[in-house]
């Protein structure tokens, strides 16, 4: 048992921790950030640049708050666990903020990333690819001045993002609560959490890398590096990065996605009641004026998302239409019965023959997909050519034929997908670490069954016709596969004539 010197020293240090958090010290002139560090509002917004001393103020936020507050929790996310331990949990949480306010090592619980105050607060890191183990840790005691800081909010799932601010945290609040959401300025003005920079509810605060005074030196390192590389402080990323300017790079991202551009409202079809079908959602539209034909592709996820994307074309229209999508949550277990439904559906209001599948190593998938399932015939996608099929999905983008479905999974991997730079330099195409696009995996795919076939719409048949004629064939076709006969080449192309239903 300790000696009663000990306890006394203990309480002494304990007080002389919870009286050393002032804000204003800490913030030392950086003004934006010392507003950051004050407000009290519940839903708090930050975007800044990088090294511009925002994961400073987070951190600082969570200590000042857990020394003055006994069993109060806060929680810090970034995208992922092992990467928030290198670059917060150690460098800026133990061996700086912490170090500076003498809190003990002791506190320190390294393997869960758990500091532990002897009143009975916490603070946690975590990343949001293990929301199960938060979930633990956050259990319903977030009323008591409880902190939850989303960081590199920029690059999170934007799913992820709404599901923690609209479903999880929500009933967890009370009035003491405080909810940060921070990250960077992106370098397109894309994604739920730039969207939210100017939404009501929110406290908003920003600032660029040259408003930091706690890197004098930063300027003149600035200077030095223009000279270098020829650049001026026009240019958008110095603008971005040190003067938050909205000055957007449109090759920031690999896809050359505008929403004004390429983006479009779908109208909901009736046989959609709800967005939820077996393990994934689906985005789902009636087609446009023209689009008569249909194709489709399949990425199974594995451990990333399982996606199913269609696209829709037509001889008298130029627009190739995202007309369906089914994209699961990652680490989702999905079956071929799973895939079969989702297929099953997709032939049902948007018949085709051409379903582009990324098998993996399992070509038999392939052999029996069809007749298992009554999909008249899956092709095993092309995946050796990533850069052309990107290039040439951008030139469906750029001319404006390509409409995607406004808030959509497809959307945001238009609007997030990245090229891995270092790769590039070693002539290697792979997509940057921070975001895979699934879904747009599966529409790169279903675009190898397009073909461009415009013509002028001058004698056709009515667009309900055509569809009607198209649905009944693809129904055929489902049984002849099933009965292991072909149909006559005629009665295929008889659809496609001017004139009546050749089933009629």
């Amino acid at each position: 048992m300790p000696d009663a010197r000990t306890v006394l020293a203990e309480l002494v240090q304990r007080k002389r921790i919870a009286q050393a958090w002032v804000a204003e010290d800490f913030a030392g002139g950086h003004a934006p950030q010392l507003a950051f560090i004050k407000d009290r509002a519940q839903w708090i917004h930050g975007m800044c640049a990088r090294q511009a001393g925002k994961s400073w103020a987070d951190d600082f936020i969570l200590g000042s708050n857990a020394a003055e507050h006994a069993q109060s929790v806060g929680l810090f996310l970034g995208l992922k666990g092992t990467g928030v331990k290198v670059s917060n949990w150690v460098p800026i949480w133990k061996q700086g903020v912490c170090a500076k306010y003498d809190v003990p090592a002791h506190w320190h619980n390294e393997t869960t990333m758990l500091t532990t105050w002897p009143h009975g607060s916490r603070v946690m890191f975590g990343g949001t690819d293990d929301l199960s183990n938060v979930k633990k840790f956050l259990g319903n005691s977030l009323r008591n001045h409880g902190i939850v800081i989303i960081d590199e909010a920029q690059d999170q799932p934007d799913s992820v993002l709404k599901y923690l601010l609209l479903t999880l945290l929500p009933p967890m609040l009370g009035p003491t609560t405080r909810v940060y959401l921070t990250g960077v300025l992106p370098d397109v003005p894309a994604g739920y959490f730039y969207e939210l920079s100017t939404a009501k509810g929110w406290s908003h605060h920003e600032w660029g890398r040259a408003a930091n005074v706690h890197t004098p030196e930063a300027m003149d390192q600035l200077r030095a590096y223009m000279r270098l590389h020829g650049l001026t402080l026009e240019d958008p990323q110095i603008q971005r990065d040190w003067f938050m300017t909205r000055r957007w790079d449109e090759d920031a991202t690999a896809y050359r996605y505008s929403k004004e551009r390429n983006g479009y409202v779908p109208e909901r079809p009736t046989w959609l009641e709800e967005p939820q079908f077996g393990k994934g959602r689906i985005w789902a539209a009636v087609p446009h004026e023209h689009i008569t034909d249909f194709t489709v592709g399949i990425d199974p996820g594995g451990g990333d998302r399982t996606s199913v994307v269609a696209w829709g074309w037509g001889e008298h229209t130029h627009e190739v239409q995202h007309v369906f999508e089914w994209v699961t949550e990652r680490d989702t277990a999905v079956s071929l019965g799973d895939i079969g439904e989702v297929i099953g559906l997709v032939q049902q209001h948007y018949p085709t023959d051409f379903f582009h599948w990324d098998p993996g190593s399992g070509k038999m998938e392939l052999d029996t997909f069809g007749a298992d399932y009554g999909v008249p015939l899956v092709r095993a996608a092309n995946k050796t050519d990533l850069p052309g099929q990107v290039r040439r999905n951008n030139d469906l983008l750029t001319k404006g034929w390509a409409k995607v479905m406004i808030g959509s999974r497809l959307e945001e991997d238009y609007q997030k997908a990245r090229w891995d730079k270092d790769a590039r330099a070693g002539g290697t195409w792979r997509w940057a670490s921070q975001w895979h696009p699934d879904p747009s995996e599966a529409a790169r795919y279903a675009l190898q069954g397009y073909f461009a076939n415009y013509a002028p719409p001058e004698v056709e048949k009515t667009h309900a016709e055509k569809r009607r004629a198209l649905t009944e064939l693809a129904a055929k076709r489902a049984k002849a596969v099933r009965r292991g006969v072909r149909l006559e080449e005629d009665e295929e192309a008889a659809v496609f004539e001017d004139g009546g239903d050749p089933w009629e």
